[in-house]
């Protein structure tokens, strides 16, 4: 049997204080339970835009949740006075491509600089934590060559890959000039219970609403590198304790899939083949990126396995739409 990647790295974190920023979003929440579960010390920095405390339901006697809004300097700043972590997962953003077009202003001061700001308060308040930025893969916006590889030229076609890319340079920044050893996550389409957004979670919307038809934006054919939460959660943490200061690691599975095979596995598994059908849009919004295959050898060489194959991970978020997400 294949060991838990998860119980391997679990004496690393054993004792340590964790920041979490944007602990009660997705990705976050899923990231606190794991980091209670093998004994460290946990606060999260929040301003509950997209995330929620329930969240954090099963853990919630055993974090420390502030609420406050990274684009505040002097909330940063008390937080981490008050925690002095060890460790900080930066994973607060907006995380919406078409949110950033229509709020490109919010998006550059929520992912650039609240970098800026997460990352001076670690300086000028002179502790030496460790960070995990989480970026994107929407860095390296519409690539021609693949797969994408962490030598892939960054070239954002969209604000919210442009303020990743510049949160990206905030953190070399610090680390070269300040010493602040800066990791760099660049995480991929992330999906699992409680995504608050994106295509898996817009189709089972869509087909509770409406079996018999399901509305796909574009062509279909834009594809994708699915990872389940729990894979993308097993990377941070590697990064945490393995990655070098100033390098970036893509997230992912590792294998990609079009939108139109997400479709179909949600139609098979929802029992609904016969009764939907599909209907395509012709196009898609501004800055979505029509084809990612992504290279996860750098992670890999670190220990990084992907756990969770897409029709589990499918049939695990579905069980949690169903019940009531």
């Amino acid at each position: 049997m294949r060991p838990d990647p998860i119980e391997a790295l679990a004496a690393d974190f054993d004792g340590a204080t964790v920041l979490v920023t944007g602990g009660c979003g997705f990705i976050g929440s899923h990231l606190v339970e794991t980091l209670v579960s093998v004994g460290a010390h946990v606060s999260v920095l929040d301003n509950l835009r997209d995330g929620t405390p329930a969240n954090l339901a099963s853990v919630r006697d055993m974090v420390q949740i502030e609420i406050g809004d990274v684009r505040d300097l002097s909330c940063v700043k008390r937080v981490i006075e008050h925690c002095r972590p060890d460790l900080v997962f930066h994973l607060a953003a907006n995380a919406s491509v078409p949110r950033s077009v229509e709020e490109p202003k919010y998006d550059f001061e929520t992912n650039s600089m609240g970098t800026f700001n997460v990352l001076n308060a670690l300086q000028i308040t002179n502790l030496q934590s460790k960070v995990v930025l989480a970026s994107s893969g929407a860095v390296y916006g519409q690539p021609d060559v693949f797969p994408i590889t962490e030598h892939t030229l960054i070239a954002p076609i969209s604000p919210y890959g442009a303020s990743k890319a510049g949160a990206e340079l905030t953190s070399r920044m610090f680390s070269q000039v300040f010493g602040v050893p800066v990791v760099i996550a660049r995480v991929f389409n992330t999906y699992g219970p409680r995504m608050a957004r994106f295509v898996i979670l817009d189709f089972l919307r869509k087909l509770q609403q409406n079996p018999a038809v399901l509305d796909v934006l574009g062509d279909g054919q834009q594809k994708r590198d699915f990872t389940f939460v729990t894979d993308t959660v097993q990377g941070l943490l590697l990064l945490a304790a393995r990655g070098e200061a100033t390098e970036a690691y893509n997230i992912s599975f590792g294998s990609s899939t079009s939108v139109t095979e997400i479709a179909h596995k949600l139609i098979a598994t929802l029992k609904l083949t016969d009764q939907t059908r599909i209907v395509y849009t012709g196009s898609s919004w501004p800055g979505d990126a029509q084809r990612w295959e992504v290279s996860i050898d750098k992670l890999a060489q670190l220990g990084y396995v992907p756990a969770v194959g897409l029709d589990d991970g499918l049939g695990q978020t579905i069980q949690w739409f169903q019940t009531g997400p």
